[in-house]
């Protein structure tokens, strides 16, 4: 039993250490990756939302891009990718 939860955390954490990525075309966008990079490949985003800190100031983007029917939602923490999430439409 104690393998099983021992397994099941180290593949949590492998998981977790893993960086989000997303293929734009023929290259890759990653998660630390900078601001600049994501835009030069990426190009100009769909719509970009600001977001806040708790007390108001600007912590960074969430930039959307809308490709094949879904939705990929990039958050850009101190310009730099912070986070890839893809929704499908």
């Amino acid at each position: 039993m104690k393998r099983v939860a021992a397994a099941l955390i180290l593949a949590s954490l492998a998981a977790t250490a893993m960086a989000d990525t997303y293929r734009f075309g023929s290259q890759v966008i990653s998660t630390g990756d900078s601001e600049g990079r994501l835009r030069q490949v990426a190009g100009k985003p769909d719509r970009e939302t600001p977001i806040e800190t708790r007390r108001g100031g600007l912590e960074g983007y969430r930039l959307e891009y809308y490709r094949r029917g879904k939705s990929i939602q990039i958050e850009v923490i101190n310009g730099k990718v912070a986070s890839i999430t893809q929704l499908d439409s």
